[in-house]
Formats: C-alpha cells, sequence, structure tokens
C-alpha cells in the first residue's frame, strides 16, 4: 500500500470546525501510508487543537482570512488572472457577465490561486515520486476544490492524481448562497473524479441542476462514532437539548418562542443550548428577556468528546433542530447516537435521519411555534413504553445510517480502489 492522500481542509486539525473529521481521520490514516492535510485558512498565529495519527503531516498555509488578508489575495493576484485569456472567459461565462457574480468570480479565483501558490511552496519539500497513487481529497466543494483541481492539472500533471471533493451545505446550494450564485461550479463538476455530497438530498440537487455530471456524484455521508452511552431522562421536567454554532440559520429565536408556550402553560423544562458562535450574545439576550432564566443553560462551544461527555452526564428527553437550512446535521447524529429522540425541520437531508414518528418528529421548514409546542406536548405526555419505543428507533437508524465506523471505513476504502484504478489507465 505505497500510496498518498493529500487532504485539503479549512481550519482541521487547527482552530475548531471540521469536527467530523476527528473521527474519519483514522480510518483514512490506516488506508494511505501517508497523509498530508493542507489547511488552507490557518494564519500562522492559529494553534493545533486535535491530535492526528503519527502518518499524518501537517502543512497548514499561514495565511489570513480577515478583510485585509482577503483584499491582499486579491491585490496579488488579479493581474495574473485578468490576463490569462482562458481564465477571463471562464470566469465570465460562469457569472453570466452580471457585476456582482463576476466580482465574486475573481474574488474566489483570486483566494484559491494565491492558497494554491502557497500549497505548492509546501509540498515541493516532498518526494511524491515514490509514491505508487495520490489522491486528492477536498473536504469542502468551494476553495479547497479549486486548489485541489489546480493540483491535479498543473502540480501532479503527469501523475493521474484522484481528485475528489465532498460537499456540505454551503458550498452545494446556490440557492442558499447570498447570491443565489456559486463561483465556477460546472468547471469544478467537470475537472473532478468524484463528487461525494453528504446527503442524497445533495445529490439530487446537483443531478437536477447540472445533470452531465450523474455518473461521478455519489452520496457518501458524514457519521459519529459509538461512545457506548446512552442519555438518560428522568420524567420531572421536559429537558431540551440543542447543539449548534449559534447563527441565524439555526433558528433558536424560534425555538425560544416555543418554550415561551410551554412556560404559559406551565409544562416544566429545561433547555440546554451547546454551543458558541456569532449569535450568542444576541440569544443570550433574548432568552433572558423571554423566558425564565431559570430554566436555560448556554455551555458555550465545546469540543467534540465534551458534547458526548455532557450527554453521559446530564438527563436529555430531546433534542431539537429548527434549522432553515442544513446538510445532515451532525449533531442529530450524535444525539441519536444515544438513544435520543429529534424534533426537527425537514430541511437538506434531515429527513434521512430522522423519521417522522419513529426516532422523532419531522417538521415542515415554515412550520409554526404551535406545531413545535404540540411536539414537545407528546414527549411530555408520552407514556414510559412509547418513549423507550422511540429511543430504541432512533439508536437502530443511527447504527444503519450514520455509524461512523461503517461509513467511514467503506469510503476510505473506495479512495483507496479508486485511486489505483485511476493510476493504472
Amino acid at each position: 500500500m505505497n500510496n498518498c492522500l493529500i487532504l485539503l481542509t479549512n481550519y482541521y486539525p487547527f482552530h475548531k470546525g471540521e469536527e467530523y473529521l476527528e473521527s474519519e481521520i483514522k480510518y483514512l490514516a490506516a488506508n494511505f501510508k501517508h497523509i498530508y492535510i493542507v489547511s488552507t485558512m490557518v494564519s500562522n498565529e492559529m494553534k493545533q487543537t486535535r491530535s492526528v495519527p503519527e502518518n499524518v503531516t501537517l502543512l497548514p498555509i499561514g495565511i489570513k482570512h480577515s478583510i485585509t488578508g482577503k483584499v491582499k489575495m486579491v491585490s496579488r493576484q488579479f493581474k495574473t488572472i485578468w490576463t490569462n485569456n482562458d481564465k477571463r472567459v471562464m470566469l465570465t461565462e460562469d457569472s453570466k457577465g452580471k457585476p456582482l457574480p463576476t466580482l465574486y468570480s475573481y474574488y474566489f479565483e483570486s483566494r484559491a490561486m494565491d492558497v494554491y501558490d502557497r500549497a505548492e511552496k509546501k509540498l515541493n519539500e516532498f518526494d511524491f515520486q515514490q509514491y505508487d497513487s495520490i489522491t486528492l481529497y477536498s473536504y469542502w466543494l468551494y476553495i479547497t476544490a479549486r486548489v485541489a483541481v489546480e493540483l491535479k492539472n498543473k502540480y501532479f500533471k503527469d501523475r493521474k492524481p484522484y481528485t475528489i471533493s465532498r460537499a456540505h451545505r454551503y458550498d452545494l446550494y446556490e440557492y442558499a448562497a447570498p447570491l443565489k450564485y456559486l463561483p465556477e461550479r460546472e468547471y469544478l463538476l467537470e475537472s473532478l473524479d468524484s463528487i461525494y455530497p453528504c446527503s442524497q438530498d445533495g445529490v439530487d440537487f446537483l443531478n437536477q441542476t447540472y445533470p452531465h455530471y450523474k455518473d461521478k456524484i455519489n452520496v457518501e455521508r458524514l457519521g459519529t462514532v459509538s461512545s457506548n452511552v446512552h442519555s438518560h431522562t428522568i420524567n420531572d421536567k421536559l429537558y431540551i437539548v440543542s447543539c449548534s454554532v449559534m447563527r441565524k440559520v439555526k433558528r433558536l429565536d424560534l425555538l425560544i418562542d416555543a418554550l415561551v408556550e410551554l412556560e404559559k402553560k406551565k409544562i416544566p423544562y429545561l433547555w440546554t443550548h451547546i454551543g458558541g458562535g456569532p449569535e450568542f450574545k444576541n440569544i443570550e439576550k433574548l432568552a433572558q428577556k423571554k423566558l425564565n432564566i431559570e430554566h436555560v443553560q448556554f455551555t458555550g462551544f465545546m469540543k467534540n468528546q465534551d458534547v458526548l461527555n455532557w450527554y453521559k452526564e446530564n438527563p436529555a428527553t430531546v433534542f431539537v433542530n429548527l434549522s432553515s437550512s442544513e446538510g445532515v446535521p451532525v449533531a442529530i447524529m450524535e444525539a441519536s447516537s444515544m438513544g435520543l429522540p429529534v424534533i426537527a425541520t425537514d430541511v437538506g437531508g434531515t429527513r434521512e435521519i430522522v423519521e417522522n414518528e419513529s426516532n422523532g418528529y419531522l417538521l415542515d421548514k415554515n412550520c409554526t411555534v404551535e406545531q413545535i409546542v404540540d411536539c414537545f406536548l407528546k414527549f411530555y405526555k408520552s407514556n414510559e413504553n412509547d418513549y423507550n419505543k422511540m429511543c430504541e428507533s432512533a439508536l437502530k437508524i443511527w447504527n444503519e445510517r450514520s455509524n461512523a465506523k461503517i461509513l467511514y471505513s467503506n469510503f476510505a476504502e473506495k479512495l483507496v480502489k479508486q485511486s489505483f484504478k485511476l493510476t493504472k489507465v
């Protein structure tokens, strides 16, 4: 097995984010002789926060993605891109000549090429001729994928590297992007060997939007590990749990409005939200204003293992996710692995891991406060036998669709087979 994997991430294993890779990396490491992780959004000030297997080499780019840093990236690359007629035509056609999408395209390409230049210098320190096959793995269908394609077409042009990208949410659903547009979609799909959305919903979206590339688009789910621990609850009140980065898309304000109604109905509850983020202060103030704060706990940011430990040590009745947009929510997978039922909105790939009235309740994206409250009341009034059946179903569905050991083992083996197959062509 004389092969190597070049994994392009945003931050992992530095800073925070991309927590799913914390589980996946050991399965990749078991199938590749060596892994090189190119962390494309890591500045020199950032510290490594996650451990990696022994056969992994870290290549942080050392680049600042502040507004000033991004302006410098564009200024360094713009002239080169503008004077390249092929690129100029491609970007103009891709953006259909519209002013804002055109500016976005040049920004995207400038940023990708600046990362590529730095990655090239890092990779020059190693001998890749020693490997029989090379796999380029972009974790996002965005900047990292554009860099992977450039590595394929330029740096490794004589090696036929197997070049793939995962796709999640912000990097996939164009209708959810600020301009309803994501740069270089056609070019990336044409250039990559395989694209792996983490949900069937993502596969369907790409197939409908770009039908020419159906043969190279397949679902590869993310998963969570089993902790061999089941969440527990006591029936003195509803123990409501949510876990996410606090962003507007997570609609924690809607959850607060539902909790207001529980208080009006004198239904005892304790709501715990795990996670921090840009909306933390706003949500904290809203909760203080609308709710009895004695019924609310905000943990702030917690590492992945600490989240699992929290479930082990605290009672929980139901997990709630009211997002307006999702890929496949890993937080739901984690809760399900603990045997915890779920209330969630039917967005993205959520319906692929939550079955209505089996392991929880699936609500319309535009659900009302009354519908959310009705679900809470069902749990509050549920007898022990019915509740336990829902918990058992949560575990069963998790094991079938979200078990990291199965999903990541199969995925890593697939990458190895496809890479060697391409090398022999």
